[in-house]
């Protein structure tokens, strides 16, 4: 699809040339450029980046999270409506720049993140569809992986809000009540993990004690969604809510006016 125009960045490790070969060749079969972000050693973080991190999380995990806070940063300065951020282990399914562009057109307005990798075993709320078989959705539990994300210039400043990174950065995103964000996916996914690579091998995953945050999660949602949706969703009745969009544009339209 060459008449893609979203800004796309992909994030690759100097030392892990096959890695950056094998998906520049992919970029290239769909005619999608993509600007190369050099990965951030987790033990050398960028000056700025300093004051996000302490030693809680393993060299690979800071360094995965302060790659991405580069490309936020980069979505700021340069003032990009929201841009394609790819890890090097991405796979492009063949529908997967369509995908994107129809999520784009059909999203709340306020949306920060679309999640492109990896849908949730758990419930899914559908709100629209957008062809091919696949829905834009809002999730109940948000799944792990940061391999395929969009994120908006909004989506950007509030993950560049200055505190101490205590998780990676998926986990943050899983949690999206820290930051108020609102994060959307595509299901099924348009990106897949590349089969065959392995997992870098600095990224190892610290023993943490494991947090009970239904009750947050579960407030958040219900704000979010709404009691009926969420609730709905929770049964386990997927029915497209393409209705919801429309109304929470509104909504938002609304107050902005009385803003002004």
């Amino acid at each position: 699809m060459s008449n893609f125009s979203t800004p796309t960045f992909y994030i690759n490790l100097d030392r892990d040339v096959s890695r950056r070969t094998r998906l520049e060749e992919e970029l290239a079969s769909v005619c999608l450029h993509a600007e190369r972000i050099s990965a951030v050693d987790g033990c050398a973080v960028p000056d700025w980046l300093e004051s996000f991190y302490d030693h809680r999380m393993s060299a690979g995990e800071t360094g995965c999270s302060a790659s991405h806070l580069v490309i936020y940063r980069m979505i700021v300065e340069r003032g990009l409506p929201y841009a394609l951020i790819l890890e090097d282990d991405a796979r492009l399914e063949p529908d997967c720049l369509r995908a994107i562009q129809a999520a784009l057109k059909m999203v709340p307005r306020d949306w920060d993140i679309i999640r492109l990798i990896e849908t949730s075993s758990r419930a899914l709320q559908r709100l629209v569809d957008l062809g091919q078989g696949k829905s834009l959705v809002r999730y109940l539990r948000i799944p792990r992986s940061t391999t395929g994300l969009v994120v908006s210039q909004s989506g950007a400043r509030k993950l560049l809000t200055p505190r101490l990174i205590k998780e990676p950065i998926d986990v943050e995103i899983r949690w999206p009540w820290q930051l108020d964000l609102n994060v959307y996916g595509i299901d099924p996914p348009p990106v897949t993990q590349a089969s065959g690579i392995e997992v870098e091998t600095t990224i190892q995953a610290r023993s943490r004690p494991k947090k009970n945050n239904q009750l947050q999660r579960m407030f958040f949602n219900i704000r979010k969604m709404g009691l009926g949706p969420y609730l709905s969703c929770c049964l386990g009745l997927e029915a497209i809510h393409s209705d919801d969009i429309a109304v929470a544009n509104t909504v938002m339209i609304s107050s902005e006016v009385q803003k002004a």
